[in-house]
């Protein structure tokens, strides 16, 4: 995450970010943040935001996800989520004994919904009453009963975002594969009523509407559907219509490393961390995302937190090696060792081709890339032998 992202995350999500603070995780934040100004490859400080990936597994297929039907892409068909893959409710109490009382907050997820873990309600719980914030984003089209929605709200959850690709169900089911948009707002009307009952402030609640050029036109009812329901922040972005496997470290060419600045790079290695559901420790959650959970793929993890302590982890080699290369990422010319961290070919640190395997919604429609199946399931022109690309 360059600086410019850092603090327009920081500035949407302020309020469970800065929510619970105490001075010892309020002088742990300003620590970080001068460990990322003077550009230690040792930190003082713990990362304040802790991504921890209950579970890898989904219940939508997504066309951008690593989730999507394969439709001839070769890393998609290596991709591997079994039922077995969740964090135990042990092991996740383990990682929070660790950090509490220093980092702010933690994401309960990573590649997979949160909503599917069953003991995700009972994790939140543990977090908040370690003084943690507890931060979820779902795609929430699940058929959830009224004693789910009230365990949800009670849970100690401060943030649940929610991502929605439309408001009918025609336009959101063409990228939510598999989704219910009437659904979804059920869900989201029930969780409201239920909080404002309760008289509860949290969770906050924020609607990410995805925009794709055929649904732009939905932008503004749905935001008024939003308000309406007592949504606090909706928020909007641009859709992926590549899927990320494409633009995994392989698929584009790396031209050099960027030069120098004053400040690091990339603000992940001082600030936040990602803990996958079996313990894996990696520095982030945009790079390598193809790799995680592909047998035999190169994922370049750090660690093991269910093998070793996380402070340990935290100041091994791998991640000095990643301060030193986010700080200035021309070392990795000197040093032959960085070819082979995880951080490398990261196009935030190099100059790449990797922007070329990109289709934003904003610059190509969904026809011109995809088209629907019988079924009326979307599927890559060059899958279904037409025109355009896989890459």
């Amino acid at each position: 995450m360059d600086t410019k992202t850092l603090i327009s995350a920081v500035t949407r999500r302020r309020a469970w970010l800065f929510g619970r603070m105490n001075a010892r995780k309020a002088f742990n934040m300003v620590a970080a943040a001068k460990d990322f100004a003077l550009k230690r490859e040792t930190m003082n400080a713990y990362p304040a935001i802790v991504k921890i990936d209950i579970s890898p597994l989904c219940n939508l297929r997504c066309t951008a996800c690593v989730h999507a039907d394969p439709n001839g892409n070769p890393t998609l068909e290596k991709q591997v989520f079994e039922p077995k893959h969740r964090m135990s409710v042990d092991q996740f109490q383990k990682i929070v004994d660790q950090i509490k009382g220093k980092a702010t907050a933690v994401s309960l997820y990573y590649l997979g919904d949160p909503m599917v873990h069953p003991d995700l309600d009972r994790m939140s719980r543990i977090a908040a009453d370690a003084g943690l914030q507890v931060h979820v984003s779902s795609n929430f089209s699940f058929g959830l009963k009224d004693d789910r929605i009230r365990s949800i709200v009670t849970s100690g959850l401060s943030h649940l975002t929610v991502c929605i690709d439309g408001l009918t169900q025609e336009n959101y089911q063409r990228t939510r594969v598999g989704g219910n948009i009437g659904r979804v707002l059920n869900n989201l009307e029930r969780v409201s009523k239920v909080r404002r009952e309760l008289g509860q402030k949290y969770p906050l609640i924020e609607v990410q509407y995805i925009m794709f050029q055929h649904n732009l036109h939905e932008v503004e009812k749905a935001r008024k559907i939003c308000e309406d329901l007592g949504v606090e922040q909706f928020t909007t972005f641009w859709g992926d219509l590549h899927n990320w496997t494409d633009r995994d470290p392989g698929n584009f060419d790396v031209i050099g490393p960027r030069a120098k600045k004053a400040i690091p790079h990339c603000s992940w290695p001082y600030f936040s961390t990602v803990i996958k559901y079996n313990g894996d420790v990696i520095p982030c959650c945009t790079h390598r995302q193809g790799m995680q959970y592909a047998p035999g793929a190169d994922a370049r993890v750090f660690g093991n937190v269910f093998d070793k302590p996380f402070a340990e982890i935290w100041n091994s080699e791998e991640y000095r090696q990643a301060r030193r290369i986010v700080s200035d990422p021309t070392r990795s010319d000197a040093e032959p060792q960085l070819k082979s961290h995880f951080c490398d070919s990261c196009p935030v640190l190099f100059e790449t081709t990797r922007n070329e395997k990109a289709h934003w919604a904003n610059q190509v429609a969904f026809e011109e890339l995809y088209v629907l199946n019988e079924k009326g399931k979307p599927v890559r022109k060059s899958a279904a032998g037409g025109g355009g690309s896989q890459s």
